[in-house]
């Protein structure tokens, strides 16, 4: 895969969460591909207050994400854009990316936004002191998900 600098180099904003999981990256990615929303109790939760329903794998349930690399083993970058503090999105104002990267016994995301303008970079500040809490504990428990799965299956 390539880095997460050849789809945005830039940023202003960014987290990055990682477990360690007894499996091969191939049993990782595979189980990744295949967790939803609905497989956690916490991440229905906070898809719901968002106004967000179950559309199947949640690397493919993202509203508005674009699949920018995927290789099958190894992982996923997905690359999405708009106002996220606006509720229904819209607009250009940031350019975000998000990988999954599987290996033999890890797996890792990372969150990159991009917002150019200054006046939205504000807006987006102000959007992420209070999302960014919630987007963490989805994240960790969308790994959390994965390794348990993937170590039940190994």
């Amino acid at each position: 895969m390539q880095p997460l600098d050849a789809f945005l180099p830039a940023y202003e904003f960014s987290e990055r969460h990682a477990l360690e999981i007894r499996a091969s990256a191939e049993r990782i990615d595979a189980e990744l591909r295949r967790v939803s929303i609905e497989d956690s109790l916490l991440m229905r939760a906070l898809f719901r207050l968002r106004g967000l329903r179950d559309r199947g794998p949640f690397v493919r349930s993202v509203p508005g994400a674009r699949v920018l690399e995927d290789v099958t083993g190894e992982g996923l970058v997905l690359g999405l854009q708009g106002d996220f503090w606006r509720p229904r999105g819209g607009g250009d104002s940031c350019q975000a990316v998000v990988d999954f990267r599987a290996a033999d016994g890890r797996l890792t995301t990372e969150t990159r936004v991009h917002v150019a303008d200054r006046a939205a970079r504000r807006k987006f500040a102000r959007y992420w002191r209070i999302v960014r809490p919630f987007s963490g504990l989805i994240r960790i428990e969308l790994l959390r998900t994965v390794r348990r799965r993937a170590e039940t299956a190994a």
